[in-house]
This record gives structure tokens, sequence and C-alpha cells, in this order.
């Protein structure tokens, strides 16, 4: 991650766009990166996470660790990132709702590694979908691209309504229902009021970025 920062960070420099090291354009397209990465695998292995939800095959156990072990590096790398943003003055201040939001993952991250339940992980990872076009929409506010970047909140408010709220959240109470009821190895884990009330708070976000995408789909 640091890498593709600096990457992107040489090349906007190289195209005589300003941008200080860890700057939020560059940052943004290594999020575009790392968020695509995620959402790509979580979405090429999801019929693999229902066909063995008890995870009794060891080797995809195996690569589901490994999923949620970059998972959490990504959050804790980002949230290290809005911090020395500040520090640097590279930003005012640090988005609350951003910041609530990746220490509530990294809570959420923690408890799904201590009951071992690795493919929570990559079905929340089809989540990250939705910031695949982060970098894409700053550069489209910095190049003044405004039908572009109406594309890309279009897109961003597509996937939150119809793959998140609608789709995402409730399947994954189904699929955590079905987990602790069919699986021995899962059945003492059971915490779907710690679940509901995670994907409450989650919602009662996104209803938030709903309001503000719409507002700024206005202001174009």
């Amino acid at each position: 991650m640091h890498g593709l920062n600096y990457f992107f960070y040489y090349l906007l420099n190289h195209f005589n766009i300003k941008e200080k090291f860890l700057g939020n354009i560059s940052f943004n397209l290594t999020r575009s990166v790392i968020c695509g990465s995620l959402s790509y695998y979580a979405y090429k292995n999801y019929l693999n996470v229902w066909n063995d939800k008890c995870l009794i095959n060891t080797s995809l156990n195996n690569k589901f660790f490994h999923y949620h072990n970059n998972f959490l590096n990504y959050f804790i790398y980002d949230l290290f990132v809005m911090i020395y943003q500040v520090y640097k003055n590279i930003n005012t201040h640090i988005r609350k709702d951003l910041l609530f939001h990746h220490l509530l993952a990294i809570f959420a991250l923690h408890l799904i590694e201590e009951n071992k339940m690795y493919h929570i992980s990559l079905l929340i990872g089809l989540s990250e979908g939705m910031s695949f076009v982060s970098g894409i929409k700053l550069l489209c506010n910095k190049l003044e691209l405004k039908k572009l970047n109406q594309y890309v909140i279009i897109y961003r408010l597509s996937y939150l309504i119809f793959v998140r709220m609608i789709f995402l959240w409730p399947s994954l109470i189904y699929f955590y229902i079905l987990t602790i009821h069919q699986c021995e190895n899962f059945k003492n884990n059971s915490s779907i009021s710690l679940l509901l009330l995670f994907l409450g708070i989650i919602l009662y976000n996104e209803f938030n970025w709903i309001k503000s995408g719409l507002k700024e789909l206005k202001r174009i």
C-alpha cells in the first residue's frame, strides 16, 4: 500500500498535478486499487463461502484467513494515513464518520478473528466495492470533469443502496444465522444481537452517505 501511494504520488507530480506524499489524491487512488482488489476477491469466492459455511476445507480456510489479515491491515493503514494527513496539514481534520467506520471495522474484524469465522470477513469485503472509485472521484474534482464525476457519484449511490443495503447486509444476517445453527464448531459463537447492532450503526451512516451523495449530485 505504501508502494502504491508512492507510485501514484510520483505519477501525479509527473503530470503536474500538485500532490504531497500521502496526499488525498494519491492516497485515494491507492484506496481504489485496494478496495477494488478486496471486493473482486470476495466476489470471486462468494460461492465458496456459502458452500463451506463450517470451514471444513483447510485450504479454503487458510485463504480466508489471509484475506482477513489483508482486510484488517488495510483499515489499520488507512487509519494511519488519515492521522498522518492531519499531522502534516494535508487535511485540517479527520472525517468523523470515516474514523468511526474504520474503528468499528477494526473492532468487528478483531471479533471475527477471536471466533475464527474468517469467511464473514470475505462477505464484509464485498462492501468495499463502493470505494473502488474513490480516487477517480477526487481526480474528477481536481480536473473539473463534472460529467464523469456525476457518473462516479451515481455508481457509489447505486452500490450503496442495491449491493450493500438491499443485498449484502440481509444476506450476511441470514448466512450468520445458518452458520451458528448448522456448524458445531460455531454454535457457541452466537452474537446475533451484536451483529444487528453493528449493522444498525452501519446503516445509519449509509443513510447519511446517501443524503450527502444526493446533495453533491444537485450541486453538479
